[in-house]
């Protein structure tokens, strides 16, 4: 087993109820205090904001990822208190705007024609993304805090009872429905399933990876993906927020909480590379190489193919780090004081760094060729790259 980064004790743990374990938020689980920010090289990038609007209460004051959604000509975007708005991508300007009756707990999820999110009162509700008029609503029976997945013909998601459904596209009427174990002890959070043709990878809170027909529910095969590394019931605990990543070559990134980041090939179904990792975010892939932070704030980069280390980035250290995304060849990763830090992809040289807000970010989201972030606040900006 390779060994990449590790996380240092836990300043808080916070429990929550769930409506099947105890799950703890990663929020307050602060590392290290934020050293100053690494210097800036002599040609800096920089970026300049293209417009910027408000979107309700934002994440409403919970550990939340209300990642937006983009198809054009659009982005559609929601806050913790119902508030859903269509944006135009190239202007900012607003296309439509609903009050929802419930609230918001995960990303929007859009393609062609409809709008899918689900509420605080365990529902799913799909939303004609033309016009703003619902088209159904379907119950879940739990919380669902990640983004769903659409194909031509299905809704899927994963609640947070650990059960993977998949609803009618065109109705809202459930299909089927796969349950996955839940620990007694998680974080209050899941990684969204990934459609790929006619399949569907899902993980559960324990680190299993599963590959389900998505016409059927029925499994095809379960691997392991990760492993608690602890000794006591803290320790110990483990489990997969960050989305899953499928590339094109059938290669499958799973990245867990005080556990792994493994690479799987699921034509084989057999383990590619595992390195020790402790994040509760998504990982970003390109063509060479994987990228990933630990919650202690590093940011690395390992080779898809071996999964060895190519280089290991320390100086945004103590800081609460989002999902890393690619955004114009470079690694881009933005933290929970407001900033977007620019890395080469090569080295892990600091090339850029920009104050996107005064309040931490809560996503950032690749629309190429402008990069959106969204505050916690509900502040939703778009930027251009200054070279």
């Amino acid at each position: 087993m390779k060994h990449l980064m590790l996380a240092t004790a836990f300043a808080a743990l916070t429990l929550a109820a769930c409506s099947s374990a105890p799950v703890v938020s990663s929020s307050t689980a602060a590392v290290t205090k934020p050293g100053a920010l690494p210097r800036l090289p002599e040609k800096a990038i920089g970026m300049s904001d293209r417009w910027s609007v408000s979107i309700g209460n934002g994440a409403g004051g919970e550990a939340l990822s209300l990642e937006p959604g983009v198809q054009a000509p659009a982005i559609y975007v929601a806050s913790r208190d119902g508030v859903l708005k269509s944006i135009g991508r190239a202007s900012g300007s607003l296309r439509w705007k609903i009050q929802l009756s419930d609230g918001v707990t995960g990303g929007v999820a859009v393609d062609d024609d409809l709008l899918v999110v689900g509420t605080d009162q365990s529902d799913l509700l799909a939303i004609n993304n033309k016009t703003g008029k619902p088209v159904w609503r379907a119950a879940l029976g739990a919380a669902l805090l990640s983004t769903p997945r659409l194909s031509a013909k299905e809704v899927v998601v994963q609640t947070l009872d650990g059960r993977v459904q998949v609803f009618e596209r065109a109705t809202g009427k459930r299909r089927w429905q796969f349950d996955t174990p839940v620990p007694p002890l998680s974080l209050r959070g899941n990684a969204a399933p990934v459609i790929s043709n006619d399949k569907l990878y899902a993980v559960s809170g324990q680190g299993d990876l599963y590959q389900l027909d998505l016409a059927s529910g029925l499994p095809i095969w379960q691997t392991r993906v990760t492993n608690s590394r602890g000794r006591g019931e803290i320790e110990r605990l483990m489990d997969i927020d960050g989305d899953i990543v499928l590339d094109s070559n059938g290669t499958l990134y799973t990245a867990g909480f005080q556990s792994q980041l493994t690479a799987t090939d699921t034509q084989q179904v057999r383990r590619r590379w595992q390195l020790n990792v402790s994040t509760t975010q998504s990982v970003a892939v390109d063509n060479a190489q994987v990228y990933a932070v630990d919650v202690d704030g590093t940011l690395a980069a390992i080779n898809k193919i071996t999964g060895a280390l190519v280089w290991q980035q320390e100086a945004l250290k103590g800081r609460k780090l989002l999902a890393p995304v690619i955004w114009r060849g470079l690694v881009v990763v933005g933290d929970s004081e407001g900033y977007l830090h620019v890395f080469s992809p090569l080295d892990g040289a600091v090339r850029g760094r920009e104050r996107a807000a005064r309040d931490p970010l809560m996503s950032v989201v690749v629309d190429a060729p402008q990069l959106l972030t969204l505050t916690v606040d509900g502040t939703l900006r778009a930027w251009d790259m200054k070279l």
